[in-house]
């Protein structure tokens, strides 16, 4: 005890911490830092799954574009036909939303947008610019493709591995040529090397575009 001006004032002594309570902080320090680093390196990989061959097809603007303008960029791709009635538009609509969902340095080069027509002897390049004007696709951002019809077929089918085939129109009898065509409706998630890193149900937009932005950072790339 201190005694000042006759008044008693009680001077603090030195805390001591017993054992089991510097054990408790520090195991409660450690678990939330562990479950971070955790998270951190158990978040799996995105597989390679293929590597896109060379290609050779136009745009919508009618200029060539092939697999080399893909690099240096990630991609998210769907495959369409402008004479779909049913699958197609919903299908462009959840690319537009995807769309509006990217950030400015995303818009300016670092995710792109990307349409392929399987049905490419109806859907020429000035097709696809009206089609692409209708869902409000960023020419910048948003490329459509067409060309020969064994190209398409080769880099549909032999590229990204997407299925597509020419099938008989039901109930026509007018027109005896007329045919739907059979198509994948999957996005395919593509890296700045060329490379397919995954496939996606369209209605699954916040986890492809949570793995184009790991590519774009180069976390996963």
């Amino acid at each position: 005890m201190l005694y000042n001006s006759g008044m008693q004032v009680a001077v603090p002594g030195k805390l001591v911490l017993h054992p089991a309570w510097v054990g408790f902080a520090a195991l409660a320090l450690a678990v939330p830092m562990g479950a971070l680093i955790f998270r951190s390196q158990s978040r799996p990989e995105l597989p390679v799954l293929a590597e896109l061959p060379p290609f050779s097809l136009v745009d919508e603007h009618d200029k060539p574009f092939g697999r080399e303008d893909l690099l240096g960029r990630v991609w998210i791709a769907d495959f369409v036909f402008t004479s779909c009635a049913d699958a197609c538009p919903k299908l462009q609509a959840k690319m537009r939303r995807i769309q509006d969902r990217l950030l400015p340095a995303e818009q300016g080069g670092n995710i792109g947008l990307l349409s392929i027509s399987v049905d490419p002897a109806r859907d020429t390049p000035e097709k696809l610019r009206d089609y692409a004007e209708t869902f409000g696709a960023r020419t910048s951002l948003w490329k459509y493709l067409t060309g020969a019809e064994a190209e398409v077929e080769r880099t549909v089918v032999k590229g990204f591995r997407i299925a597509m085939a020419k099938m008989p129109a039901k109930d026509d009898d007018i027109r005896a040529q007329a045919f739907d065509i059979m198509h994948g409706e999957r996005l395919v998630l593509v890296d700045r090397l060329g490379r397919i890193r995954g496939y996606y149900d369209a209605d699954d937009q916040d986890r492809v575009l949570r793995d184009a932005r790991s590519l774009t950072l180069g976390g996963r790339g």
